[in-house]
């Protein structure tokens, strides 16, 4: 009788880690496909919605085969219903299933890589493996590009000086702090005896993104980390490199006034569909606005595509891109007026702190206050491919414990 009970719980423990096992390679699998809908979403692909669906739908069956879930899933059950209400207030259905969607993606992401955090090495592995292709396929583009050969992803050269670099997936935001996140695990530890190395080649190729909004992170980095001797000299000695390339071809002066009217359109001078998108969210929010004013009412791309009223009732000036533009390109105002002051808070607060342990750690709170800062310019937090980079590294650095219970992991990863 024992001995039957033995083998009915070895069969038992084998399915387990067989699921898991499935599981997590099938979450993998869908950062993949995020990845490669945001190509297909690059070179204008109709399919690209398809294949994103097709990720969410791995997501969903990696969760159902290892249903581990961190106490901070009770704050779903709110959210929900604050989903619920801003449905009801949607002023067109199909607006609102959209936007719905968005906002789920980055749950759905924490929740199902916390279900295998303990497994996290085979995901930083693929995520490597993807940022690696990326760097090497942005050399070929460089080459390509000057020898006329032919290029997958559309040319995006900034204000005429500069080539951004995209990688594959075709778009240079994501591309910079893709690097930066590779950059941001090497440094934690997973780098392995070519940590060094490593660092080195992720850095260059987050700046090579020439994303502004980058660059104010690299620089802070050698403040923040003091200690990380020469990784933290490395960034800002890069961009004077750069800099001093620029002044010795002529170039200093067109690059410092294309950073000092980006600094006047955004910031300073507030003329802007960003700038003012948020000077609508003060107004809906000091309204009363608790619950949200709708979902895909504004600043997201189904807000834009059908037409929100909410755009007319706030008087919103698009400074003369309105009909070009297809989103404002700032997150907070887009979460706080959808879903109100309680909704976007318990949104902002699950996402971010979903299954986060140590989080009174240098690296999290760092990682965590760059991914926040990029989002007041941009929407990259409902990206999935661009805030599963995010999440990785969050969950690396938030962990310390399980981080040391890995060594033979990375070894067998090489990392």
């Amino acid at each position: 009788m024992i001995s039957q009970n033995s083998e009915v719980s070895g069969k038992a423990a084998i399915r387990r880690v067989s699921a898991s096992t499935f599981g997590v390679w099938l979450l993998a699998l869908a950062y993949l496909a995020f990845c490669v809908s945001d190509m297909m979403l690059s070179i204008q692909n109709d399919s690209s919605q398809v294949i994103k669906v097709a990720a969410f739908l791995m997501l969903g069956l990696a969760v159902t085969l290892r249903p581990k879930f961190h106490k901070r899933i009770l704050f779903v059950g709110p959210l929900m219903f604050i989903f619920l209400i801003a449905m009801g207030r949607a002023f067109n259905v199909y607006a609102g299933l959209d936007e719905f969607q968005r906002f789920i993606f980055p749950i759905a992401i924490t929740i199902a890589i916390y279900a295998y955090r303990d497994k996290i090495s085979v995901l930083i592995s693929v995520f490597m493996v993807i940022v690696v292709s990326n760097n090497i396929f942005q050399c070929y583009f460089y080459l390509a590009y000057f020898l006329k050969l032919p290029l997958i992803v559309p040319v995006r050269i900034d204000s005429g000086l500069y080539l951004r670099a995209q990688g594959w997936i075709g778009f240079f935001s994501e591309f910079g702090f893709m690097n930066f996140c590779a950059f941001m695990i090497c440094a934690s530890g997973w780098g392995g005896k070519s940590g060094k190395i490593k660092n080195a080649i992720f850095l260059v190729f987050s700046i090579f993104s020439f994303s502004f909004k980058l660059f104010v992170v690299l620089l802070l980095y050698p403040i923040v980390f003091k200690k990380a001797g020469w990784k933290a000299a490395f960034a800002p000695l890069m961009i004077a490199l750069i800099f001093m390339i620029a002044f010795s071809t002529g170039y200093l002066d067109d690059i410092i006034g294309l950073a000092s009217s980006k600094i006047s359109f955004y910031i300073t001078a507030g003329n802007s569909a960003r700038a003012e998108s948020y000077r609508v969210m003060w107004e809906s929010l000091s309204a009363g606005n608790l619950l949200g004013e709708g979902l895909g009412g504004f600043g997201g791309p189904a807000s834009v595509k059908f037409n929100s009223p909410l755009y007319a009732q706030y008087h919103f000036d698009w400074y003369g891109m309105g009909g070009i533009l297809k989103t404002t390109d700032t997150f907070y105002p887009h979460l706080f007026v959808e879903l109100g002051l309680i909704g976007g808070a318990i949104w902002l607060y699950l996402v971010v702190f979903y299954g986060q342990k140590y989080i009174f750690n240098l690296g999290w709170i760092f990682i965590v206050c760059a991914f926040l800062f990029d989002n007041l310019f941009s929407l990259a937090i409902l990206s999935p491919s661009y805030v599963f980079s995010a999440f990785l590294v969050m969950y690396v650095t938030c962990d310390k414990n399980e981080a040391m219970n890995l060594n033979e992991s990375k070894r067998m990863v090489g990392l």
